[in-house]
């Protein structure tokens, strides 16, 4: 997720936490667990994307696809920056002389912790994986239920609005929840009729804070937060069900690798879907947009389709099998043999192996481009695309440990 999400939802579960649980008799204040609580959280909730900051230093695009969403978004990773966000905590009490008791303490310490695995599973949740059981299980796992950004959680927090403490604190909440419904309208991405619920939503949390208690408010807004992922988790489930019956009756010489599905924004009807196949001899990549509601929403009024097509990948155009429910924006094939050998003589190419869940390569000139179709959206190299070095000795980051998620294409 986006770290405007994440913040908010610490925030919002951090209020939550202090406004619920009991304070020590001689510890800290109600207004200093407050705060210390509702910033541990807003803090902790986006310290796992510190990840970044090596290929920020280093300026390696392959080494921040490898490490972003690395050791830091596992459990073990989440425990130790826990002990270290505790210590501070700690630390910042003793010198403002907060008197910090025990069951203050403890509360910190799950504070703490809570904060990060939040941060985990909400990345879970969509399509670029985590690996959270390293080193037990270096697998990626995707949840392919949520969009990278997703405006309708953002009402899930409007309640943050009338809670927060400080007035700047609460201009800053307003302000981003008005951007997010301006987004919903005006990017052309969105329903009108989700960005009409978008709306009923905000306005329905701000009624539900101005006329009850904070508490209820407040887990309102989870509630909500919950109810919206579990929608789009369900959408999710039955869009893979008829995509997996399409395949099925249209293409049943295919064994598909994997369905790599994402939700439009603010929209659990239309899918961007991905399906990575292999027939006897060759690889190829379907990509297209699936409508789960096509007698409403045919797919081929989905908002933000048409961005899918205009891409760096070597896409063809697939003739027929389009209908109200699909219209298919090409296809990559490739011989089956292709990326497997550009992973044994080119190391950068084996690396990227280790992240990409939708591999494509292209020949150019004197060398090869290779990329990852899920965040392919323009004709020039994006973040996941690399040009291979023609001295295939060289390697620009180190191999990661996380298992290559097409290893059934290279064989492994």
């Amino acid at each position: 997720m986006d770290n405007l999400t994440h913040t908010l939802a610490g925030v919002l579960v951090g209020e939550t936490l202090a406004r619920t649980t009991s304070p020590s008799p001689s510890g800290l204040s109600q207004p200093q667990r407050r705060n210390l609580l509702v910033t541990l959280m807003a803090v902790g909730s986006n310290v796992p994307d510190l990840d970044f900051l090596s290929s920020a230093i280093s300026g390696d695009k392959l080494e921040y696809l490898l490490e972003h969403r690395g050791h830091t978004h596992t459990v073990i990773g989440a425990f130790l920056a826990a002990a270290l966000l505790y210590l501070v905590c700690e630390a910042w009490c003793r010198w403002r002389h907060w008197p910090l008791m025990t069951r203050d303490r403890w509360h910190v310490a799950a504070a703490a912790l809570l904060a990060l695995l939040l941060h985990i599973t909400m990345d879970f949740a969509n399509n670029y994986g985590v690996h959270p059981f390293w080193p037990v299980d270096n697998r990626w796992l995707y949840g392919d239920t949520i969009f990278i950004w997703e405006p309708l959680l953002w009402t899930a927090a409007a309640p943050l609005i009338f809670i927060l403490r400080t007035t700047l604190a609460r201009v800053l909440v307003g302000a981003l929840l008005a951007a997010a419904l301006a987004a919903c309208f005006g990017s052309g991405l969105v329903p009108i009729g989700f960005a009409v619920l978008a709306t009923g939503l905000a306005l329905a949390m701000l009624g539900i804070a101005r006329r009850t208690k904070p508490v209820t408010a407040l887990l309102a807004g989870i509630a909500l937060w919950l109810s919206i992922t579990a929608t789009f988790a369900l959408s999710r489930n039955a869009a893979e069900t008829q995509v997996r019956r399409f395949v099925s009756e249209a293409l049943p010489q295919m064994t598909v690798l994997d369905y790599v599905l994402t939700p439009f924004p603010a929209n659990p009807v239309c899918w961007d879907v991905m399906l990575p196949m292999t027939d006897a001899d060759r690889y190829v990549i379907r990509r297209g947009t699936w409508s789960l509601w096509p007698q409403v929403l045919p797919a081929a009024r989905c908002p933000g389709h048409e961005l899918l097509s205009n891409v760096t990948a070597p896409m063809t155009r697939v003739v027929g099998n389009d209908s109200p429910a699909v219209i298919w924006h090409g296809e990559v094939v490739m011989r089956r043999t292709e990326l497997p050998a550009l992973a044994v003589r080119d190391c950068d190419a084996a690396a990227l192996m280790h992240f990409a869940r939708v591999p494509w390569a292209l020949r150019r000139e004197n060398t090869w481009i290779v990329g990852d179709l899920r965040y392919d959206r323009e004709p020039a190299l994006g973040f996941a695309e690399i040009e291979l070095k023609k001295d295939a000795a060289h390697c620009s980051s180190p191999l990661p440990p996380w298992l290559p998620p097409r290893g059934d294409l290279l064989g492994e």
